[in-house]
């Protein structure tokens, strides 16, 4: 056996089905907490967003405004993304949390649309989306980043920042022109979405991390 596997103790069938039956007392405790979670996610309090039509994006289609991301629906789920002006390649973190995204039209029929932002320039950041072949909306946040930091001079508080300053994961609910920012997370608050973390923790070796996290990945055309 592997080192990583030494301590595991070999056993009989009756045994080791007595024992899931244990784990499994405990992982539907935690489904349950965290449905209990989604739910207190759902009561958060939320905040207007003030003309939100000033915060703009650059798309393939042309400028469009806050309201336009949502596409016509009810909510909208924003990921903003670690790339830079004049950067060559994206966030490995970021590359690693966008390779998740689902097939959008789960999202669609919940009446829920998704973006990623980042604050390059738009060729930049088609050029970076097109060679990890994603397919969802990526856009560029330049102008919403300087009317972030306009706001902020005259003393408005955007609750819709990355809470670390760099990358996150925020919510919106609109209700004919208003937009209300209704949640937002960052850092390991992003682990919910990530299918191959959860797929890793069913096996022995789990998530095999050195220290670094999601960077102990790699972008997807790298391997």
């Amino acid at each position: 056996m592997e080192s990583s596997q030494k301590e595991r103790k070999v056993v009989g069938a009756d045994e080791y089905q007595k024992a899931r039956v244990d784990l499994l007392k405990q992982e539907k405790a935690a489904t349950q907490l965290l449905q209990q979670l989604a739910a207190s996610r759902r009561e958060l309090p939320m905040v207007q967003v003030p003309n939100p039509t000033r915060f703009k994006f650059d798309t393939p289609a042309g400028e469009k405004t806050l309201v336009d991301l949502f596409d016509g629906r009810k909510q909208l789920i924003l990921y903003h993304f670690m790339l830079a002006p004049h950067e060559t390649q994206g966030c490995v973190g970021c590359s690693f949390c966008m390779d998740h995204i689902p097939d959008l039209r789960h999202l669609q029929s919940r009446n829920t649309s998704f973006a990623a932002v980042a604050t390059a320039p738009l060729d930049e950041v088609t050029a970076y989306a097109d060679r990890m072949e994603w397919k969802f909306p990526f856009y560029s946040s330049a102008k919403t980043h300087q009317a972030w930091a306009e706001a902020e001079k005259a003393g408005e508080t955007i609750t819709w920042k990355p809470g670390n300053g760099y990358f996150g994961l925020c919510s919106f609910l609109k209700d004919g022109d208003q937009v209300f920012h209704t949640y937002d997370t960052t850092d390991r608050g992003l682990e919910i979405i990530l299918s191959t973390y959860h797929l890793l923790d069913m096996t022995p070796m789990g998530r095999q991390e050195v220290g670094n996290g999601m960077n102990d990945f790699r972008r997807h055309y790298e391997y």
